[in-house]
């Protein structure tokens, strides 16, 4: 494969290139009232402490132990032949330019402002004001990889100001090659969202609606794809059932409180074979081995109490495999 390509088709194509996180997220004055549905009381009890500021400032110890259980995620893809960019922190213009109003911000997960879908590179559409910032510190370190390749680069149609219009978060977004699932809970990506990818991408792919549970943010909230025929599932986040793509599918179930405190589907697919998976979830390891995989285990508590975990973190650039 070029080195110059964008490819993404399979949730479980060898990763090849991706971007990551970096330690960055300021909570607002006030604590984001609207987020409570998603969040563990953990993380509502330091969020509120660290509201006027960031991680870094209210909270330096943990902000460190963020720096460097991300560190040691990178080295361990990289050891593996894996290209890294570590997204950018926002600078003074982005955080200020939607005004003087009091917005979560942050650089920590990319998954969301962008999807890659074959070589079209989508810049998304967010239902939180403050998060579509993050869209141009990942612009400003992905500028001149994509410079010099072979993308497709779109980005969707900019919402209303504060409420209203297409909403597409790439959390919802699954790729199983020319089938495509996207979740709906209410609190990311919306109807006409949906509609407007089905638009863009047209017949060759088939767009799939999947409502979920309003107590999840994403999809990826409750469902990893480890492999074709494999999937790590919370079942009751399912308003619908369990998606029929999925229905004679290998499936490790997870209880909601697994999916919602501990963050247990939400992994980091490497290759159908291999997968990365926080060190702290011991019975979901040893399940996944149980189902032939093989698993890198690494700390990420640090990480996984702000409701977002390894998958949250990245978004591939380019993963290798056949369609």
């Amino acid at each position: 494969m070029s080195v110059k390509e964008i490819m993404v088709n399979h949730e479980w194509g060898a990763l090849k290139e991706v971007i990551v996180g970096s330690a960055y997220f300021y909570i607002p004055g006030e604590f984001p009232e609207y987020m409570r549905p998603w969040l563990s009381d953990l993380a509502v009890e330091r969020f509120t402490k660290t509201c006027g500021g960031s991680i870094e400032e209210k909270l330096p110890e943990l902000w460190k132990e963020q720096v460097d259980q991300i560190q040691t995620a990178i080295d361990l893809l990289e050891e593996r032949g894996i290209k890294v960019h570590q997204c950018e922190k926002p600078n003074e213009e982005e955080l200020t330019f939607f005004g003087e109003g009091e917005f979560l911000r942050l650089s920590m997960y990319p998954r969301d402002e962008i999807v890659v879908i074959g070589n079209n590179y989508i810049e998304t559409s967010l239902q939180n004001q403050g998060r579509r910032s993050t869209k141009w510190a990942i612009r400003r370190t992905l500028n001149d990889r994509l410079e010099n390749s072979d993308a497709q680069i779109v980005a969707m149609p900019e919402p209303f100001p504060y409420s209203g219009g297409s909403y597409l978060e790439s959390g919802d977004v699954f790729l199983l090659g020319k089938d495509i699932l996207v979740g709906h809970s209410g609190n990311g990506s919306n109807a006409a969202g949906i509609a407007w990818l089905k638009r863009y991408l047209g017949d060759e792919y088939r767009i799939h609606e999947v409502k979920l549970s309003s107590n999840f943010l994403h999809l990826d909230c409750v469902l990893c794809t480890p492999r074709e025929g494999l999937a790590i599932i919370c079942k009751e986040a399912f308003v619908d059932g369990i998606p029929p793509l999925l229905e004679d599918w290998k499936l490790i179930e997870v209880s909601v409180e697994d999916a919602e405190t501990k963050q247990a589907c939400n992994n980091l697919v490497i290759d159908e074979k291999t997968i990365m998976v926080p060190s702290e979830l011991p019975e979901l390891i040893k399940d996944l081995e149980d189902a032939g995989q093989e698993v890198i285990a690494t700390p990420f508590s640090s990480m996984i109490w702000q409701g977002g975990s390894f998958r949250c973190w990245h978004h591939p650039l380019v993963r290798e495999s056949a369609i």
